[in-house]
């Protein structure tokens, strides 16, 4: 015996409508009957419900709508906690992507901690805490990755403009040392392999250093150091602003979230890669065209 016919039965004795059955259906309002039935009374079992509102295919409207509803409520209730993005952590293993902070606790400007994980993406468990920690008042934090690769980590996280700018005062930063490198290294400190040739080094050619050199590459050293503390010191303050405002603008604006919240957010490891490159070569390769 094959399957019945989803929710049919036959109008006049009630058993369940099979595929192999002999079916015919009531042309009025579609009541199926077993042919056999149909037939021993020569008209439709539900004949006296035809024009009412009890007629066959009215109820089964009616079912219908009444099924969809529910179906929509309960799909409305199971998605009561969706926030655009969650997809990105549903098939990750089980751990607390939010470090701590409840998924519908407000971060900043009505953005809740789970909208701001879905836009973070990459170690959310350690930015959503410090979201939530920053603000106007407390904008210090520290932030390793941010004091070693300054511009790489501003670029890698998106936020181009600073990311730029913090690379172009890298890159003339070592442009301001390289006279100090290549005068030494002309006069044989590349040969110096410990401490005290190192010194015995510095007292026989200090006099032929140009001040101006030591100065130069002093301040451009200072510099970048002071550039590195204020991004690892402030970095996660400017992250957090970024997110919030590029959050804010995609819920506002955007067509689909979850997508702008990946393309918008996350980390892009080849712009990482770009700026660890450009700070590192450019500045030799402007002093070997223009200097050189």
């Amino acid at each position: 015996m094959t399957l019945k016919k989803q929710n049919d039965s036959c109008a006049l004795c009630h058993a369940y409508l099979f595929e192999e059955d002999d079916v015919v259906y009531c042309p009025v309002c579609g009541a199926p009957h077993h042919r056999e039935c149909y037939n021993s009374i020569g008209h439709c079992a539900l004949e006296e419900t035809h024009g009412t509102d009890m007629q066959y295919d009215k109820l089964k409207a009616a079912e219908k709508a009444d099924n969809s509803k529910v179906q929509y409520t309960q799909s409305t209730i199971k998605d009561d906690n969706y926030t655009p993005g969650d997809e990105i952590f549903r098939n990750l293993p089980p751990m607390d992507f939010l470090g701590g902070v409840a998924p519908d606790e407000i971060i900043e400007d009505g953005v809740t901690a789970k909208e701001a994980r879905n836009f973070v993406i990459s170690n959310t468990a350690r930015y959503i805490p410090k979201f939530k920690r920053l603000s106007n008042e407390q904008k210090k934090s520290w932030n390793l990755m941010a004091f070693f690769f300054p511009s790489q980590w501003l670029l890698s996280r998106k936020m181009y403009k600073a990311g730029i700018i913090c690379a172009v005062l890298t890159i003339i930063f070592n442009l301001l040392t390289f006279p100090l490198q290549i005068t030494l290294f002309n006069l044989g400190f590349g040969d110096i392999k410990t401490t005290a040739e190192m010194m015995q080094f510095l007292t026989a050619n200090l006099s032929q250093i140009h001040f101006t050199l030591l100065i130069s590459a002093f301040l451009s050293s200072s510099l970048d150091v002071l550039l590195r503390l204020l991004v690892a010191i402030f970095g996660d303050w400017w992250y957090k602003q970024h997110a919030i405002s590029k959050i804010k603008d995609i819920k506002a604006n955007s067509d689909d979230i979850a997508e702008d919240f990946r393309k918008q957010g996350g980390v892009n490891i080849l712009l990482f890669l770009i700026g660890l490159l450009a700070t590192n070569y450019l500045p030799s390769i402007i002093f070997t065209l223009f200097w050189g």
